[in-house]
């Protein structure tokens, strides 16, 4: 009775203590995608399409709210450790909803257009979901691989889940093959970052970090080995950039946003990023507590940053088709996040009166402004191009002349691309504005003038298109736009559409609304 009362508190002790509540909107997500495969299996294909869409909305809602009731953590690990409830842990997986929700509701409509498979469609919507908001939010190495690799299988079966397309088969196989190369890349970096430090945890890397050595076994203490962290960091960077589409590992990203159907494109230039750079902001972070990484870090980061603000931008200028020219515009805009994640790890001295701590804050504040801003705007682009049809995916001259054929698609995607380009009072602009100011206080003064340069350049691609739609006509022939003169929107594209719109200017003008939806 002894021994089975000692196994009994020795079970216990592994068995975890966990809060329902901190993991109910990823349990919620999880069973939004169950539900959802359950539903489609016992009804027909019509109620089908009837009930995905409110099972998979209603899913997202009630793991939204969660997020806003005071229950939910401050600023503190839980789940064992495995997940961080920080700032941009928590905007950043309201953000990643927020554009999931729009993605539901234009999933009928992108369902019926290419006659997908309704429930594998609206299933995977969630489980990316729930990848990406658990990602945001991992303070721990392997989870955060799991995360992505939810999150990547999800995305490439979305990616040519329409099997008589040979371009989608084409771009989800190619961006197979180089996520299982990003993949290998993050994983052997997770295992030099644990030789070096002895744990897989960010915040226990952290105190290691400060302490500038690692304890053995024993009470032996030896010093970090440098070449084991640079080498680890080196590598889940690299990771990193491909899910990311900085240069130069974007290369896949034009072809994959082309393929794909454009409800997918939307996730993969939006939500999947927001949960990509908040696992690069919580490694930075940790790793920033070793002097010789924090003195060190700061030209690569600039350099990824400028390259990638460059090159995504000239080739952008020479792109004709709309889902190419908005692939190398993401990789411009996560350019210029890179300049704020490079201002991150150069601070070296604050302002008189001004903690070294809350300059990280409002720099953190500024990178998740701007990443919410650049969702808000893409969301709107996407819609709009979902809303036409495949013209609306193609070639730019199937907008010539949308706005005699429909006044309020044309306005949208004007509003989205002079919101890309930084003209306020846009949220656009002033994301920019903050993630550049940063980087002047900072001495990256050479960087800022790269990225006001790039901005400039990007201002004849975006307002090129804006000039196709309102000052030519028509072209002879024409065909593949979901538009006729006179016709409005539908009333659930134009109410979701309608609030991204308001969005661009609400925050623009008033950006600390979106900041405070944290309550930190």
């Amino acid at each position: 009775m002894i021994e089975l009362l000692a196994m009994t508190q020795s079970f216990q002790a592994y068995v975890p203590s966990l809060n329902l509540y901190q993991v109910a909107p990823f349990g919620l997500l999880l069973i939004g995608a169950l539900g959802c495969l359950v539903a489609d299996a016992i009804s027909n294909k019509e109620g089908s399409r009837r009930v995905l869409p409110v099972i998979s909305f209603a899913a997202l809602i009630s793991a939204f709210a969660c997020f806003l009731l005071p229950l939910w953590p401050h600023n503190v690990t839980f789940f064992e450790g495995f997940l961080l409830a920080d700032k941009f842990g928590v905007l950043g997986s309201m953000t990643i909803i927020l554009a999931m929700l729009v993605m539901v509701v234009l999933g009928p409509e992108t369902v019926r257009r290419r006659n997908l498979p309704s429930g594998e469609y609206y299933a995977l919507l969630l489980f990316a979901a729930f990848g990406m908001t658990m990602l945001t939010m991992a303070n721990e190495l392997i989870t955060a691989f799991i995360c992505i690799e939810i999150l990547s299988l999800s995305l490439y079966v979305l990616t040519g889940i329409d099997r008589r397309s040979a371009r989608s088969t084409e771009a989800a196989f190619k961006y197979l093959i180089l996520g299982a190369f990003a993949s290998a890349f993050y994983v052997m970096g997770a295992g030099f970052l644990f030789g070096a430090t002895g744990t897989t945890h960010l915040d226990v890397m952290t105190k290691v970090f400060l302490a500038g050595s690692r304890t053995f076994p024993g009470g032996v203490v030896e010093s970090l080995n440098a070449i084991y962290i640079y080498v680890g960091f080196a590598l889940i960077f690299v990771g990193l950039c491909f899910k990311l589409s900085l240069a130069p590992f974007h290369m896949w990203a034009p072809d994959v946003y082309e393929g794909a159907p454009i409800s997918t494109s939307m996730v993969i230039a939006t939500s999947s990023k927001v949960g990509a750079f908040a696992l690069l902001y919580h490694v930075l972070l940790s790793l920033g507590f070793w002097d010789p990484f924090y003195e060190s870090s700061g030209f690569i980061l600039s350099f990824v940053a400028a390259a990638s603000m460059l090159w995504g931008n000239l080739a952008a200028l020479v792109q004709n088709n709309v889902k190419r020219m908005l692939a190398f515009s993401s990789v411009a805009h996560g350019g210029y996040l890179m300049v704020g994640f490079a201002a991150l790890m150069s601070l070296t001295n604050s302002a008189p009166g001004v903690a070294l701590e809350d300059l990280q804050n409002e720099i953190c504040d500024s990178i998740m402004l701007y990443l919410f801003g650049y969702t808000v705007l893409n969301v709107l682009a996407f819609g709009i191009a979902h809303y036409l049809g495949k013209g609306g995916e193609g070639d730019m001259k199937g907008y010539r002349g949308l706005w005699r054929r429909s006044p309020v698609a044309a306005t949208g995607m004007a509003l989205a691309m002079l919101g890309l380009t930084g003209i306020p009072p846009t949220v656009g602009f002033i994301g920019k504005f903050y993630i550049f100011r940063h980087a002047v206080e900072q001495d990256l003064l050479g960087l800022a003038v790269i990225g006001v340069l790039a901005s400039v350049v990007s201002a004849f691609y975006y307002l090129r298109l804006i000039l196709t739609m309102f000052m030519m006509d028509e072209e002879q022939g024409a065909t593949g736009l979901a538009t006729t003169e006179g016709q409005v929107l539908p009333f659930g594209r134009t109410l979701v559409l309608g609030i991204a719109s308001g969005m661009v200017f609400l925050f623009g003008v008033y950006p600390m609304i979106f900041l405070a939806m944290s309550r930190f």
